[in-house]
């Protein structure tokens, strides 16, 4: 900030521009006071005149102060301390380099000799007019980024959390497909040992046996039963695993369940699921006091369309079949059924098909194979 010396002709852009402003005048002394308000009189600018005690308050609402007294820093700090968004041009007589200084520091706009012209005045007033301009312009701009900021951070917001939200159900997506592609690996591995393991088994004891074993590994304890169909359209027990009913009252159970049981489930697509005694009594037609606290899988397995047999797994409903469960005994089932419809062809491969042996006829039925769950 250079010292102010008085100018000899008017800046006629910058006078101009102050007939927008709102000039106020702070002296000590009245007489200053009005003799500064006289000399703008001409700006067209909107000028009023305070003492240095009422300045604070008085500034609100201006866009330059212009500031006679003996300490003109002072009354300007009170000023800004007010938060008054105005600029400041000071009144000094003779002012030292320090002086300057301390007013650059203050954010004082100009200094101006006393008897300075009217045209110096208003060209410093102009000046420091033009900065308050600036200053606004750039605080109206910098309030226009900071909302536009803040609106793209909100869409940027928005956009994270639907991106999050995107990226939950890809991740959930991507755990069932690795749970179903888990689930199928398993499901080929399984096939493919139970397979192997059938393969050898060519009379019908020993594939009942066979299966009814594996079946224990994989889904572990629990009752089973596997029915097989005669010549007379009938089902007889073929084999079965007590786990946990009663040995005087089993007995009766299964007649029970080879009555009812292979009508509800042969005619099925698919693996009935009964999850309590309610569910049980509703499929089977009539309820049992031994399955009331129950849980059930009923199983047909098919070839070529017609159940070959019906296999019944239940237990104790508060250890329920899982999913994962119920594909294990379908796949068992469904293997369990493709290779007893081989020992059936070889049984019989002598005779006319018409004349087959059903796997439940004869003595089949009293040949039961009990296997302690």
């Amino acid at each position: 900030m250079a010292r102010r010396k008085v100018n000899t002709s008017p800046i006629v852009g910058e006078s101009l521009t102050i007939r927008q402003a709102a000039v106020l005048v702070v002296a000590s002394r009245r007489a200053s006071r009005e003799g500064l308000v006289a000399r703008l009189a001409g700006t067209s600018a909107r000028v009023e005149g305070t003492d240095t005690e009422h300045a604070p308050k008085a500034a609100r609402g201006f866009d330059l102060v212009v500031i006679d007294c003996p300490h003109p820093l002072e009354v300007w700090g009170r000023v800004q301390s007010c938060g008054v968004g105005a600029a400041c041009v000071v009144i000094r007589a003779g002012a030292e380099a320090l002086f300057l200084a301390e007013a650059m520091r203050a954010g004082v706009a100009d200094v101006v000799e006393p008897d300075a012209a009217p045209e110096a005045l208003q060209a410093a007033l102009a000046g420091a007019f033009d900065r308050v301009q600036r200053s606004r312009d750039s605080l109206v701009r910098e309030r226009r980024r900071t909302r536009r900021l803040r609106a793209l951070c909100g869409t940027l917001f928005k956009s994270r959390h639907e991106l999050m939200r995107q990226m939950g159900e890809l991740c959930a997506d991507m755990a069932a497909s690795y749970r179903d592609l888990s689930d199928r690996l398993t499901g080929v591995s399984m096939a493919s040992e139970f397979n192997a393991i059938l393969r050898q088994e060519l009379d019908l004891e020993g594939l009942l046996r066979t299966t009814l074993e594996y079946t224990l590994r994989k889904v572990g304890s629990t009752n089973a039963a596997i029915f097989l169909p005669n010549s007379l359209g009938d089902f007889a027990l073929g084999a079965y695993v007590n786990y946990d009913c009663p040995k005087d009252t089993c007995e009766s159970l299964l007649d029970h369940l080879a009555d009812v049981a292979p009508p509800a489930f042969e005619h099925r697509d698919e693996a009935a699921v009964l999850r309590d005694g309610s569910e049980i009594a509703a499929a089977l037609g009539r309820g049992d006091a031994w399955l009331a606290e129950a849980a059930m899988v009923g199983v047909p397995a098919k070839q070529d369309g017609e159940a070959v047999a019906v296999c019944v797994f239940f237990r104790d409903h508060r250890t329920p079949f899982t999913p994962t469960h119920v594909r294990m005994l379908t796949l068992v089932c469904d293997l369990f059924g493709g290779q007893l419809s081989r020992v059936i062809r070889t049984h019989n491969r002598h005779l006319p098909k018409d004349a087959w042996d059903k796997p439940g006829d004869g003595e089949a039925g009293s040949d039961d194979i009990d296997l302690a769950g």
